[in-house]
């Protein structure tokens, strides 16, 4: 009996210390998010975090651990998210040419929009893992962003749709956002951001190392 309350009480503390990290976490995010083009370097540094725990390698304080990893990553993902930035300005203009000016409406620019967008979107889900989690050079992570959003579509879809409908209802629906924005403040960020590495952990081989393991057992 003694031995099972131990359990229970290993079991809670590490729940808790959980969701301590995450809203910490998700408060790191937002507050490195608020000039706009830092999103991507906050994004990255709050998965080079996740990743650690998913490692079982700790590297001393979160908030010490979080900016670390900011500094590092901010020039490949910075430059990652001024360029989603610029598509995304450039393919509205071209979805506003081809609704508003165009009479008729021009189809193919629509269409070719709406699909450019998609793959971007896409890639984008893969392009700060991968920084966060390999060195490469910016081309190379660009081209694996979207190697990998094709060649692992099923969880990248489902990545996709954890963070549709984490952070973009939300945004979506003002009712959503004024009885649950509570959440998004505590959670709503480094949700998603945990369970999309989750999805990625075996790509990305987020696996503990052996002697982790060993060290478990």
């Amino acid at each position: 009996m003694k031995e099972r309350f131990q359990l229970l009480g290993a079991a809670l503390k590490h729940t808790l210390s959980f969701a301590g990290d995450l809203v910490i976490l998700n408060l790191l995010v937002i507050f490195c998010s608020l000039p706009v083009f830092t999103i991507g370097a906050a994004a990255t540094a709050g998965y080079a975090g996740v990743f650690r725990t998913l490692r079982k390698k700790e590297t001393g304080l979160l908030i010490r651990a979080f900016f670390q990893d900011f500094r590092a990553a901010f020039r490949q993902a910075t430059a990652g998210w001024l360029l989603q930035l610029l598509a995304v300005f450039l393919l509205a203009g071209d979805i506003w040419f081809a609704v508003v000016y165009s009479e008729p409406d021009n189809r193919f620019f629509l269409i070719f929009a709406i699909v450019l967008g998609a793959v971007l979107l896409l890639a984008g889900l893969w392009f700060y893992p991968l920084i966060a989690r390999f060195q490469n050079p910016f081309g190379a992570q660009l081209k694996n962003a979207f190697l990998m959003a094709f060649a692992q579509f099923p969880r990248t879809l489902l990545a996709l749709l954890v963070w549709v409908l984490i952070l973009g209802l939300p945004a979506a629906f003002f009712d959503l956002f004024a009885y649950f924005g509570w959440f998004w403040l505590l959670c709503g960020v480094s949700l998603p951001i945990v369970l999309t590495a989750k999805l990625f952990r075996k790509t990305l081989l987020l696996e503990p190392a052996p002697e982790d393991a060993a060290g478990e057992d």
